[in-house]
């Protein structure tokens, strides 16, 4: 539904439903595959039941057109029968259906003109909630989502072939596992007791440039972890026959877990238009 109330004033919303059936991996019996660098067995689950859901969304949007504009959505999002992964022991995971679960959020985006036309500000920020709302892990986070991320951009047009930027990219806290401490393996619990519930939230920056060389050649060059920020850092935790390489900002085993920033990096590229 779009409602165009005013010509800079918008209202929209939606109902959605979803059905996924499981692959043919999560039903196979039996080993279905391994991850974790072959450490760890993947066990379909021929019991499994489609997954299904029904997602709701309403937003309210703003364009002066004149460069300013600016929207702000919330959503839900009900599952029945989500299918997730779990562990089985240190060596062995497999995928069940957790039943009822929510995930909830809102979204915001605007872009605003600062000092003339040639210099904007964009910026981007979602707040997300998920929950098991039944099963073993009830009340466990669904997704690995952080509940906070933002990103901002600063363009500047400096003449009309050439375009600057720096942005900054921002990740708030996020859930180390999906499953309630007592559903852990032991390996995972002791990740839990040393290193806490949530991965850390960080900051990176980056900054680029854009040159329209010619109609049909463009130059974009970029600069990612302008700062060198390091967060690459992890510990080898072991409990029986389980490993995990855990850190504050990521942490990996059968999967991983967070983000996995590099450091200082350089990007170009060339397009040219035929």
């Amino acid at each position: 539904m779009v409602w165009d109330v005013t010509d800079a004033w918008t209202l929209k919303g939606g109902v959605t439903t979803g059905y996924k059936a499981p692959s043919m991996g999560q039903l196979h019996k039996g080993i279905s595959g391994v991850s974790g660098q072959g450490r760890t067995n993947l066990l379909g689950n021929p019991d499994l039941k489609p997954e299904e859901s029904v997602s709701y969304e309403a937003g309210v949007y703003y364009d002066n057109h004149a460069g300013l504009n600016a929207n702000i959505t919330g959503f839900m999002t009900e599952f029945s029968n989500k299918i997730v992964s779990y562990s089985i022991d240190d060596n062995t995971r497999s995928y069940t259906n957790s039943g009822k679960a929510r995930t909830q959020g809102v979204e915001f985006a605007g872009t605003l003109p600062l000092l003339s036309e040639d210099v904007t500000l964009s910026l981007n920020y979602t707040w997300t909630q998920s929950e098991q709302r039944d099963g073993d892990n009830k009340g466990a986070p669904l997704s690995y989502t952080p509940e906070h991320m933002v990103n901002a951009k600063l363009n500047w047009q400096i003449t009309e072939e050439v375009t600057s930027w720096l942005g900054a990219r921002y990740r708030g806290k996020t859930p180390r596992f999906t499953q309630n401490y007592s559903s852990l393996s032991a390996v995972q619990k002791k990740v839990y007791d040393e290193k806490g519930e949530y991965l850390k939230a960080w900051t990176v920056l980056d900054a680029g440039m854009s040159w329209k060389v010619t109609d049909a050649l463009m130059l974009n060059a970029a600069v990612n972890n302008v700062l060198n920020k390091d967060y690459s850092d992890v510990s080898l935790y072991r409990a029986g026959s389980g490993t995990l390489y855990a850190g504050d900002y990521f942490q990996t085993g059968a999967s991983t877990t967070g983000y996995v920033i590099p450091e200082r990096n350089y990007w170009m590229s060339l397009n040219y238009q035929f």
